[in-house]
């Protein structure tokens, strides 16, 4: 992966909220929550991190 690709983590289906924090602890950014409100995938507006639902 390039350094300029977000990362890409997927989740159970289940899931109805994740939280990101850059993933970098020191070097990461503020610890944010992000709700899936019906959709299928959220992104981190920090780092561009994708968090997709699985089956």
């Amino acid at each position: 992966m390039s350094a300029n690709t977000p990362e890409t983590i997927s989740v159970d289906s289940k899931v109805d909220e994740v939280k990101c924090d850059g993933g970098h602890g020191a070097m990461g950014h503020p610890t944010v929550w992000y709700s899936f409100e019906g959709q299928a995938h959220v992104s981190c507006g920090y780092c561009g991190r994708l968090f997709v639902k699985t089956n």
